[in-house]
C-alpha cells in the first residue's frame, strides 16, 4: 500500500514540473488555501476558507479573499450552501479594490461505480456593495477519486458575467488538479496545480499556477 502511495505522489511531482516547465515564458503564480470547517451534524457544516494570491512568478502578493461559509446536504446527492465572500484585489495602480458579496449555490454528487465520484456545482454571486448587483456565477465540475488516505481531484471552472458590464459573458476559466492527504482525522495536506485563462479583447491569456492547502476539521 505504501508503494501505491509512494507512486501516485512521484506521478503528481511529475506533473508539477512538467507545468512548471511550461509556464516558463507566462506568469508562474502561486495560490495559498486554508480552510477551517465544523460539523454541525452528519448534513449541515460551517466553515471559512482564506486565500491568497501571488503572481510575477510568486513574487507579488495581488489577492486576498475569504468565505464564510453554511453548507446543508439534502436528499438524491443534493446540496446548498449560502457564502459571505470578501476580496481585495489590487489594481494596475497598486489601489486595493475591495468587493463584498452574499453567495448562493447548488450542488449534485453522484458516484459513478468505483470510477470515481462527480460533482455539479454552481454559485451565484450577488455583489452588496457599490453597485451593488449580479456580478457572475461559477458552475463547475469535479472528478474525485480516493486512494486511501490520499485523493485526487480534477476541476473545471468557469466564470459568466451576470452584470452586463464585461465585453463577454464567458470569460474566465480555471482547470484544477489536486491531491490531499488525510494526514490525520482533522487535517488534511494538499499540493495542486491550476491553469487559469481570461478573456481579453479577441484572445485568450493564461497562466499556470501551484496551490497549497492546509484543511482542518474542528
Amino acid at each position: 500500500m505504501r508503494f501505491k502511495f509512494t507512486k501516485y505522489i512521484l506521478l503528481f511531482v511529475f506533473l508539477l514540473f512538467v507545468c512548471s516547465a511550461a509556464s516558463f515564458a507566462e506568469d508562474l503564480q502561486y495560490w495559498s488555501t486554508w480552510s477551517f470547517a465544523h460539523d454541525i451534524s452528519d448534513k449541515q457544516q460551517v466553515s471559512a476558507l482564506i486565500e491568497i494570491y501571488f503572481k510575477n512568478n510568486m513574487k507579488n502578493d495581488y489577492v486576498y479573499d475569504e468565505y464564510l461559509s453554511y453548507s446543508q446536504k439534502l436528499d438524491m446527492g443534493f446540496a446548498w450552501q449560502g457564502q459571505l465572500y470578501f476580496e481585495g484585489a489590487k489594481a494596475s495602480d497598486d489601489k486595493w479594490i475591495m468587493t463584498r458579496s452574499l453567495v448562493a449555490g447548488l450542488s449534485y454528487s453522484k458516484e459513478i461505480s468505483n470510477i470515481c465520484t462527480v460533482k455539479l456545482e454552481d454559485r451565484f454571486f450577488y455583489k452588496i456593495n457599490s453597485p451593488a448587483g449580479w456580478d457572475y456565477h461559477r458552475p463547475r465540475i469535479y472528478l474525485t477519486k480516493d486512494l486511501g488516505k490520499i485523493k485526487f481531484i480534477l476541476s473545471d471552472e468557469i466564470r459568466i458575467d451576470l452584470s452586463g458590464a464585461r465585453a463577454d459573458a464567458f470569460y474566465r476559466n480555471r482547470i484544477y488538479l489536486t491531491a490531499l492527504l488525510k494526514a490525520s482525522p482533522s487535517l488534511q495536506l494538499g499540493l495542486g496545480l491550476l491553469r487559469q485563462s481570461d478573456k481579453v479583447g479577441a484572445d485568450w491569456q493564461s497562466f499556470n499556477g501551484i496551490q497549497s492547502f492546509v484543511n482542518v476539521n474542528l
